[in-house]
Protein backbone atom coordinates (compact mmCIF):
# COMPACT_ATOMS: atom_id res chain seq x y z
CA UNK A 1 0.00 0.00 0.00
CA UNK A 2 2.91 1.99 0.71
CA UNK A 3 4.55 2.07 -2.44
CA UNK A 4 0.92 1.94 -4.35
CA UNK A 5 0.39 5.62 -2.37
CA UNK A 6 4.32 6.74 -3.04
CA UNK A 7 3.15 6.25 -6.86
CA UNK A 8 0.02 7.83 -6.65
CA UNK A 9 1.25 10.88 -4.87
CA UNK A 10 4.23 11.57 -7.75
CA UNK A 11 1.57 11.06 -10.08
CA UNK A 12 -0.36 13.33 -8.81
CA UNK A 13 2.39 15.84 -8.57
CA UNK A 14 3.09 15.49 -12.14
CA UNK A 15 -0.27 16.25 -13.16
CA UNK A 16 -1.55 18.91 -10.43
CA UNK A 17 1.41 20.56 -8.99
CA UNK A 18 3.01 20.42 -5.74
CA UNK A 19 -0.10 20.98 -3.29
CA UNK A 20 -2.93 18.95 -2.47
CA UNK A 21 -5.75 20.93 -1.22
CA UNK A 22 -8.45 19.42 0.97
CA UNK A 23 -11.35 19.80 3.10
CA UNK A 24 -12.45 18.45 6.84
CA UNK A 25 -15.27 18.80 9.19
CA UNK A 26 -13.77 19.74 13.00
CA UNK A 27 -15.05 16.42 15.11
CA UNK A 28 -15.71 19.42 18.06
CA UNK A 29 -17.75 22.06 16.53
CA UNK A 30 -18.79 21.01 12.48
CA UNK A 31 -16.70 23.85 11.52
CA UNK A 32 -15.79 23.46 7.70
CA UNK A 33 -12.18 23.97 6.90
CA UNK A 34 -9.87 23.78 3.77
CA UNK A 35 -6.04 22.72 4.25
CA UNK A 36 -3.06 22.59 2.18
CA UNK A 37 -0.47 20.38 1.58
CA UNK A 38 2.77 20.57 0.60
CA UNK A 39 3.63 17.47 -1.88
CA UNK A 40 7.04 17.18 -0.60
CA UNK A 41 6.19 17.44 3.25
CA UNK A 42 4.74 14.01 2.66
CA UNK A 43 6.73 11.32 4.18
CA UNK A 44 7.02 8.67 1.07
CA UNK A 45 10.68 7.47 1.45
CA UNK A 46 10.97 4.45 3.58
CA UNK A 47 10.25 1.67 1.80
CA UNK A 48 7.90 -1.18 2.88
CA UNK A 49 10.44 -4.30 4.14
CA UNK A 50 9.92 -7.36 3.43
CA UNK A 51 11.37 -8.91 6.49
CA UNK A 52 11.21 -11.12 9.31
CA UNK A 53 8.89 -8.36 10.90
CA UNK A 54 6.35 -10.24 8.69
CA UNK A 55 7.25 -13.74 10.33
CA UNK A 56 7.02 -14.08 14.25
CA UNK A 57 5.66 -16.78 16.96
CA UNK A 58 2.09 -15.79 18.85
CA UNK A 59 1.60 -17.94 21.52
CA UNK A 60 3.38 -21.27 19.85
CA UNK A 61 1.85 -20.18 16.70
CA UNK A 62 4.09 -19.57 13.21
CA UNK A 63 2.91 -17.06 11.61
CA UNK A 64 3.90 -15.48 8.61
CA UNK A 65 2.45 -12.80 6.63
CA UNK A 66 2.46 -10.27 3.75
CA UNK A 67 1.64 -6.87 3.31
CA UNK A 68 -2.10 -6.05 2.24
CA UNK A 69 -3.10 -4.72 -1.29
CA UNK A 70 -5.75 -2.38 -2.97
CA UNK A 71 -7.56 -5.67 -3.23
CA UNK A 72 -7.37 -6.71 0.58
CA UNK A 73 -9.09 -3.16 0.98
CA UNK A 74 -11.48 -3.22 -0.94
CA UNK A 75 -12.78 -6.23 0.37
CA UNK A 76 -12.34 -4.90 3.65
CA UNK A 77 -14.33 -1.91 3.12
CA UNK A 78 -17.17 -3.85 2.68
CA UNK A 79 -17.92 -5.24 6.16
CA UNK A 80 -19.94 -3.21 8.43
CA UNK A 81 -17.86 -3.05 11.36
CA UNK A 82 -14.49 -1.87 11.77
CA UNK A 83 -13.69 -4.97 13.95
CA UNK A 84 -15.13 -6.93 11.29
CA UNK A 85 -12.95 -4.97 8.82
CA UNK A 86 -9.71 -5.53 10.83
CA UNK A 87 -10.36 -9.39 11.33
CA UNK A 88 -10.52 -9.75 7.59
CA UNK A 89 -7.52 -7.92 7.00
CA UNK A 90 -5.41 -10.15 9.49
CA UNK A 91 -6.78 -12.96 7.74
CA UNK A 92 -6.25 -12.37 4.45
CA UNK A 93 -2.55 -11.08 5.41
CA UNK A 94 -1.57 -14.61 7.15
CA UNK A 95 0.27 -16.90 4.30
CA UNK A 96 0.86 -19.24 6.80
CA UNK A 97 0.17 -20.25 10.60
CA UNK A 98 1.36 -23.30 11.96
CA UNK A 99 2.01 -24.96 15.78
CA UNK A 100 4.17 -27.78 16.35
CA UNK A 101 4.04 -28.10 12.40
CA UNK A 102 0.44 -28.60 12.09
CA UNK A 103 -1.63 -26.00 10.09
CA UNK A 104 -3.95 -23.98 11.95
CA UNK A 105 -7.08 -22.26 11.02
CA UNK A 106 -6.70 -18.66 11.15
CA UNK A 107 -10.01 -17.89 12.15
CA UNK A 108 -9.34 -19.60 15.05
CA UNK A 109 -6.06 -17.16 16.06
CA UNK A 110 -6.71 -15.20 19.17
CA UNK A 111 -7.62 -11.28 19.71
CA UNK A 112 -3.74 -10.82 20.73
CA UNK A 113 -2.69 -12.62 17.38
CA UNK A 114 -4.48 -10.06 15.31
CA UNK A 115 -3.10 -7.39 17.25
CA UNK A 116 0.73 -8.28 16.72
CA UNK A 117 -0.49 -9.05 12.66
CA UNK A 118 -1.97 -4.85 12.44
CA UNK A 119 1.41 -3.64 14.55
CA UNK A 120 3.91 -6.25 12.85
CA UNK A 121 1.89 -4.56 8.86
CA UNK A 122 2.50 -0.97 10.07
CA UNK A 123 5.93 -1.46 11.10
CA UNK A 124 7.20 -3.28 7.92
CA UNK A 125 5.30 -0.96 5.46
CA UNK A 126 5.13 2.77 7.50
CA UNK A 127 4.20 4.79 3.97
CA UNK A 128 0.76 2.66 4.46
CA UNK A 129 -0.95 5.25 6.32
CA UNK A 130 -0.26 8.87 6.54
CA UNK A 131 -1.63 11.40 8.99
CA UNK A 132 -2.42 14.62 9.19
CA UNK A 133 -2.76 16.55 11.99
CA UNK A 134 -5.13 19.00 11.59
CA UNK A 135 -6.10 22.29 14.23
CA UNK A 136 -9.90 24.11 14.30
CA UNK A 137 -9.50 27.76 13.44
CA UNK A 138 -13.11 27.99 15.36
CA UNK A 139 -12.54 26.18 18.45
CA UNK A 140 -8.77 25.00 18.46
CA UNK A 141 -9.59 21.37 18.89
CA UNK A 142 -6.55 19.77 17.25
CA UNK A 143 -7.32 15.88 15.78
CA UNK A 144 -5.55 13.79 12.81
CA UNK A 145 -7.11 12.33 9.27
CA UNK A 146 -5.43 9.55 7.17
CA UNK A 147 -4.15 11.20 4.09
CA UNK A 148 -5.98 9.12 1.25
CA UNK A 149 -3.96 9.96 -2.02
CA UNK A 150 -6.57 8.16 -4.13
CA UNK A 151 -9.02 10.12 -3.02
CA UNK A 152 -7.14 13.29 -3.90
CA UNK A 153 -5.80 12.37 -7.18
CA UNK A 154 -9.75 10.75 -8.47
CA UNK A 155 -11.38 14.29 -7.51
CA UNK A 156 -8.63 15.82 -9.55
CA UNK A 157 -8.99 13.82 -12.72
CA UNK A 158 -12.55 14.06 -12.36
CA UNK A 159 -12.77 17.70 -12.56
CA UNK A 160 -10.01 17.66 -15.15
CA UNK A 161 -12.11 15.14 -17.53
CA UNK A 162 -15.54 17.51 -16.57
CA UNK A 163 -13.44 20.65 -17.69
CA UNK A 164 -11.80 18.80 -20.75
CA UNK A 165 -15.75 17.36 -21.76
CA UNK A 166 -16.77 20.92 -21.61
CA UNK A 167 -14.03 22.70 -23.65
CA UNK A 168 -14.99 19.95 -26.24
CA UNK A 169 -18.95 20.25 -26.19
CA UNK A 170 -18.38 24.21 -26.66
CA UNK A 171 -15.64 24.26 -28.81
CA UNK A 172 -17.37 22.15 -31.67
CA UNK A 173 -20.83 23.77 -30.87
CA UNK A 174 -18.41 27.07 -32.08
CA UNK A 175 -16.93 26.21 -34.63
CA UNK A 176 -17.76 22.32 -36.03
CA UNK A 177 -14.46 20.81 -34.82
CA UNK A 178 -13.83 17.15 -34.13
CA UNK A 179 -13.13 15.91 -30.80
CA UNK A 180 -10.23 14.33 -31.84
CA UNK A 181 -8.43 17.78 -32.93
CA UNK A 182 -9.85 20.15 -30.34
CA UNK A 183 -8.18 17.35 -27.31
CA UNK A 184 -4.99 17.77 -29.56
CA UNK A 185 -4.59 21.85 -28.45
CA UNK A 186 -2.58 22.60 -25.57
CA UNK A 187 -4.95 23.57 -22.51
CA UNK A 188 -3.92 27.02 -22.73
CA UNK A 189 -4.55 27.01 -26.68
CA UNK A 190 -8.36 25.54 -26.13
CA UNK A 191 -8.95 27.67 -23.45
CA UNK A 192 -8.46 31.01 -25.68
CA UNK A 193 -10.71 29.68 -27.89
CA UNK A 194 -13.61 29.24 -25.61
CA UNK A 195 -13.10 32.13 -24.00
CA UNK A 196 -13.37 33.84 -28.09
CA UNK A 197 -16.59 31.66 -28.41
CA UNK A 198 -17.61 33.83 -25.35
CA UNK A 199 -18.41 31.25 -22.90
Amino acid sequence: MGERDARLTALYQRLFGETLDGFAECPQCGEKLEYSIPAQDLDMAAPAQESDRLAWVDNGVSLRLRLPNSLDLLAASQCTTVAGARALLARRCVSSAEEGGRAVEIDSLPESAVDGIAERLREADPRAETLLNLTCAACRHRWQVVLDIERFLWVKVNALAKRLLREVHVLARAYGWREADILSMTAARRQVYVEMAGV
